[in-house]
């Protein structure tokens, strides 16, 4: 069994550990921590080149899955793994996603065009984060929905969340640094068409700090908000404590 090591503060992370399987990785998932003042950040780095990232609502039996033990004792029968993972959105009180929900291909939730609502799904811009085959991308909801017929084909999968905190590098202009509206925050961003990244802060944060250490730190062109003092991430969140969740987004492994 490979030993286990978790090192924070900018060092790469072995997976062999936290998977405790004995295996090689095939996957080039990094999981790192960064400082962030009094708290840290935590990231899983995903390159599609080599991972696969998929998200998942219900078991074989149309249960919702909603914990991470649930999803990695549903991926061990199929011969799978989780390596890193997060909630991937905003949901309702029935656990269905708030907005366009895709999964394996299949429009399982319609794209939500609701914009005068209470909440943080609702503040604008929101967005839609897509997975193709090898290929990710975050696009506003508004352009989402004028250009279906373009962005749609290959869409593997996609979660629609908001608001959004990065579009084209520049910060959502309604954040304020000094907003006292802090919480523990969950993200997804890219850096590139082939690179995602998962995020989560473990202290709370508001808006334009996670959105200002996304961009400045990580790099991210594009980020969406998934969701907040609920959120957790594998592997470090392995314990079961919180609540269940709607959707959750993984990047899994083959066991050998």
């Amino acid at each position: 069994m490979a030993p286990h090591r978790y090192l924070r503060s900018l060092l790469k992370v072995s997976l062999c550990g936290f998977l405790a399987l004995g295996m090689t990785p095939s996957h080039s998932v990094e999981l790192i921590d960064y400082p962030l003042r009094d708290q840290r950040i935590s990231t899983c780095k995903i390159d599609l080149r080599r991972d696969v990232i998929r998200m998942f609502w219900k078991d074989d039996n149309k249960a919702v899955l909603g914990r991470f033990s649930r999803l990695q004792a549903w991926l061990r029968t199929r011969g799978e793994n989780i390596v890193c993972a997060t909630n991937a959105g905003i949901y309702e009180e029935d656990y269905r996603p708030l907005g366009l929900y895709i999964e394996n291909g299949v429009t399982r939730r319609k794209l939500n065009l609701r914009k005068n609502a209470y909440g943080n799904f609702y503040l604008q811009p929101n967005g839609i984060f897509l997975i193709r085959d090898r290929q990710a991308e975050i696009v506003d909801t508004d352009r989402f929905a004028a250009e279906q017929d373009t962005l749609l084909p290959g869409v593997l999968f996609a979660t629609q969340s908001g608001p959004m905190l990065i579009q084209h590098g520049k910060i959502n202009p309604r954040f304020s640094a000094a907003s006292e509206n802090r919480l523990v925050r969950n993200a997804v961003c890219i850096t590139s068409p082939q690179n995602v990244v998962l995020a989560i802060s473990r202290g709370p944060i508001n808006f334009y700090e996670f959105a200002a250490f996304l961009r400045d730190k990580i790099a991210c062109t594009d980020a969406l908000f998934l969701d907040g003092n609920i959120s957790r991430m594998y592997p470090e969140d392995i314990a079961e404590f919180g609540p269940d969740f709607g959707v959750l987004i993984a990047v899994t492994q083959k066991l050998k």
